[in-house]
């Protein structure tokens, strides 16, 4: 498997729990359960980005050159992203309003990789070294997991 698969199943999830966040808004869910579920999706949706920008992001402009406009375009969405986390997380006034922009920023930014930046990636970095960055994203979430024996694709 490749890092951009295991980021593209990762997707799929944020996806899903995002349709469920706007039906909790369009609802009109409690401003608690909101901020709940915001915040519950935004603790994945972190792991996520870190692992691109530490991973995918630097080799991507490996081979594609050190300002890649789209890897940078990806780091803005990010901290855009990061922003309405960190409003919803704080409490502010806007609570919904917050959320609704979640929604919308990371679906797009979804769309992005999905359509664009990863098949970029894929003609670019080697596939063996996508294949060895699924392996580090298996070790991340294995941390999370009792111990097991090996790491699916990692164990040698």
């Amino acid at each position: 498997m490749k890092a951009t698969e295991c980021l593209n199943a990762e997707h799929g999830v944020f996806l899903t729990q995002l349709d469920y966040l706007e039906k909790m808004l369009n609802d009109k869910a409690s401003i608690e359960a909101v901020r709940a579920v915001v915040l519950s999706i935004a603790a994945a949706v972190d792991k996520h980005r870190d692992f691109e920008e530490a991973f995918l992001y630097p080799a991507i402009q490996r081979y594609l050159g050190g300002n890649f406009p789209p890897v940078q375009i990806m780091e803005d969405e990010h901290r855009g992203i990061e922003l309405c986390i960190k409003g919803v997380a704080n409490g502010q006034n806007d609570t919904r309003e917050l959320a609704r922009n979640f929604i919308h920023i990371l679906r797009q930014h979804i769309a992005k990789e999905i359509n664009v930046l990863f098949p970029m990636a894929e003609q670019a970095i080697p596939a063996a070294e996508l294949e060895q960055m699924a392996c580090q994203c298996a070790e991340r979430d294995a941390a999370h997991l009792p111990a097991q024996s090996g790491h699916g694709c990692c164990s040698n």
